[in-house]
């Protein structure tokens, strides 16, 4: 069956982004190597995207093509006023185990849980997350959008890798025991 996976970059303290949703700081980390981080890697094992109204909203704020085209999106929101203006794009508006378990079934391939903070929190608590990659960027932001808000129930993760880039961040993998 497919797994909910979890690739994300945080900053040193924590945080996703900005307290505006702002990114710039992943932006500015220098790159000498061009490195996309393993996104190559993982996006190609995935087809399809979970994300939050928050996060569908930022990244329609890029102003750019859709990122996701390939994949089947699903934008958990139980607002009525979503205006779903990508391909392939879909609201869903209950997130339980029933809703989980729909998703893996249909899924030819992995599952991105794109973000934001809150929805991260809400699939620990349903222990739905199969496995976390977390991209450590060397920058203390001091405040912004926490990785896990609302005091996510406790989950024991095994680390099942680890890599470090010329521009100090550094890769954790680790996988629900």
């Amino acid at each position: 069956m497919a797994k909910i996976r979890l690739y994300i970059a945080a900053s040193l303290d924590g945080f996703i982004a900005r307290k505006d949703g702002s990114l710039d700081w992943l932006t500015d980390l220098p790159n000498p190597d061009q490195s996309d981080y393993g996104y190559g890697a993982f996006i190609s094992e995935i087809d399809t995207v979970l994300m939050g109204r928050k996060t569908y909203d930022e990244i329609l704020s890029f102003g750019v093509e859709w990122p996701y085209g390939n994949c089947s999106s699903y934008i958990l929101s139980r607002s009525e006023d979503l205006k779903i203006t990508t391909p392939n794009t879909q609201q869903l508006g209950t997130l339980d185990n029933a809703a989980i378990r729909g998703l893996k079934t249909k899924s030819k391939a992995d599952l991105w849980l794109v973000g934001g903070g809150s929805l991260i929190s809400e699939f620990l608590n349903l222990e739905a997350i199969d496995e976390i990659m977390l991209c450590v960027i060397p920058v203390i932001l001091g405040s912004g959008i926490p990785l896990f808000p609302f005091n996510p129930k406790e989950t024991a993760l095994e680390l099942t890798g680890s890599k470090v880039y010329s521009s100090g961040a550094v890769m954790l993998t680790y996988a629900k025991k």
